[in-house]
């Protein structure tokens, strides 16, 4: 073969590489080796078998990377790109995470604040309720003042009467933001009664009240409270100044000392004399060495209770004593002597209270006292108590429970006639207490009480009772209690006729008839 040939199949060979794509051109230019072509050096000539004087042709290409170095190639770029997507993962993940911290911190701290505004809310605010319910059966009905609120049995002639009350029903807000300051809201559930005249609409219309028997909702307490008036002398560092709706200074103090306040009321509370006033008092113990020996209550009040409109200028004062000679761990612990007065005028406008005693009756000067010698123990207590008062008791207050009417008027004019005149004076003692029976959830309890209206009347006064209250009491839990009792008023005077006091004729009969009752009473206080 001449060299013009050999250049012919070189150029052939080129050619042919050169058309290929680059990977065939790789694979051509690398596999077109000695195995494949053979050499004469002396010669020139390309044999395509080895022979004598051949040796291997390495043909070399057009200078294109090889299948190792492409190889190499691509695999640096999958790698850079896995690189920087793995980093931008990364980067991703690493922000991710960082954001993740941050929102659990920030909900970390709204946790934590809120948990914080819910443990501050909780140990600042408390909601209860007080409950009095009771069934009563009546065996004798009569006229006189009611056992309890919102109970109106009928009069005469209405033996066995019965029915399920609901008397008395509250809702205590007890709000204290500080150390030092308490906020008290109690509003109360309660039986409306009476008669509202038609409403009229335009010039031919009217609409009838539905006030009867419907349950209405108003304040019974609030007040604000201060804690600390006299915390500088460790003897008062408990006392408090107390302004609005609240407790007159003795009858919830009686309440708590007796215990059966959801049976049955105290006696001055009986006789009409309210528990909750509007005005500014101040009140407390007075304790050394751990033990109380003076216990206090003193404020000015409006002459109306809570639910009057204050029509007045002048106000009432009225104050607390108990003293404990020989110490009490607790507020009715041991023996104590207790004091109570009650001074003021009649809930009228300046110019009825000008006006003549006579005119004027009842809503002329008033007052009440009260002393009481009482011991308590955990066991046990017992109370005695004398009652006096001026103008304290008039004939709304001896037939809250139900008014004479019809032909039993008459028994209603007399006695406003005999305590509406101005000059009434009330007397009446009382004896009451309880016992818990040791290792039991069972207790006693009884109340009697001796009451006369006016001890300024003839003699005897047909309006003279005695009231009587004896059961047992039993304690389910401490929010639950029971009682099965006797509640009764005897006017014990024999029958008579009564005259005088202005009325325009005698009243036959004027003594009126007992009333027998048994209760089976319930309270939940939470």
């Amino acid at each position: 073969m001449n060299k013009r040939l050999l250049s012919s199949l070189v150029l052939a060979f080129m050619c042919a590489a050169a058309l290929l794509p680059s990977r065939a051109s790789a694979q051509l230019s690398g596999g077109l080796t000695a195995q494949q072509l053979w050499v004469d050096p002396a010669t020139g000539q390309v044999f395509i078998r080895p022979g004598r004087n051949r040796v291997p042709l390495t043909i070399t290409g057009a200078g294109g990377p090889t299948s190792a170095q492409i190889d190499q190639q691509v695999q640096q770029q999958v790698d850079t790109k896995m690189q920087a997507a793995e980093s931008q993962f990364q980067a991703q993940q690493n922000q991710l995470v960082a954001s993740n911290q941050q929102l659990q911190a920030q909900v970390t701290q709204m946790n934590t604040g809120w948990k914080s505004y819910m443990d501050n809310w909780g140990s600042k605010v408390k909601i209860g309720t007080l409950l009095y319910g009771d069934y009563a059966l009546y065996t004798h009905t009569s006229y006189g003042p009611q056992f309890l609120e919102n109970l109106n049995p009928p009069g005469y002639g209405n033996n066995m009467y019965n029915s399920f009350d609901i008397n008395r029903s509250y809702l205590n807000f007890i709000f204290q933001p500080t150390n030092d300051w308490t906020v008290r809201l109690t509003p109360e559930g309660y039986r409306t009664t009476g008669t509202a005249t038609a409403q009229t609409e335009g010039a031919s219309s009217s609409i009838g009240s539905n006030l009867t028997g419907d349950f209405g909702v108003r304040m019974k307490f609030a007040y604000l409270r201060y804690n600390s008036p006299l915390k500088f002398w460790d003897a008062t560092k408990t006392d408090t100044v107390t302004v609005g709706m609240q407790s007159q200074p003795f009858n919830d103090w009686e309440e708590q000392m007796f215990g059966y306040r959801f049976v049955t009321e105290v006696p001055w509370n009986l006789m009409g004399f309210s528990s909750s006033y509007i005005g500014a008092s101040m009140q407390g113990p007075i304790i050394f060495d751990e033990k109380q020996y003076v216990d206090y209550d003193f404020g000015v009040y409006n002459d109306g209770n809570f639910h009057s409109s204050e029509f007045a200028n002048t106000k009432n004062v009225m104050a607390r004593l108990s003293a404990y000679p020989f110490g009490a761990r607790w507020r009715y612990d041991g023996l104590g002597l207790t004091g109570f007065i009650d001074y003021g005028w009649g809930n009228v406008t300046p110019d009825v209270a000008q006006e003549a005693t006579a005119e004027k009756g009842p809503n002329s000067s008033l007052y009440r006292i009260a002393a009481v010698l009482h011991y308590t123990t955990e066991q046990f207590g017992i109370a005695a108590e004398f009652d006096y008062g001026k103008n304290s008791v008039t004939e709304a207050n001896m037939f809250s429970g139900s008014i004479p009417a019809g032909p039993q008027a008459s028994l209603a004019t007399m006695t406003t006639a005999i305590l509406n005149q101005g000059k009434a004076i009330q007397e009446g003692f009382d004896l009451f207490g309880h016992y818990h029976i040791p290792n039991t959830p069972f207790s006693i309890f009884g109340l009697y009480q001796w009451e006369l209206p006016n001890t300024n009347a003839n003699n005897p006064d047909p309006l003279d009772f005695e009231r009587f209250v004896a059961g047992v009491a039993y304690q389910y839990n401490e929010y639950l209690r029971f009682a099965l009792d006797s509640q009764n008023l005897s006017y014990y005077h024999n029958q008579e006729t009564f005259s005088g006091f202005g009325l325009a004729k005698p009243v036959p009969n004027a003594v009126m008839r007992d009333i027998h009752s048994i209760f089976l009473n319930v309270e939940f206080n939470y």
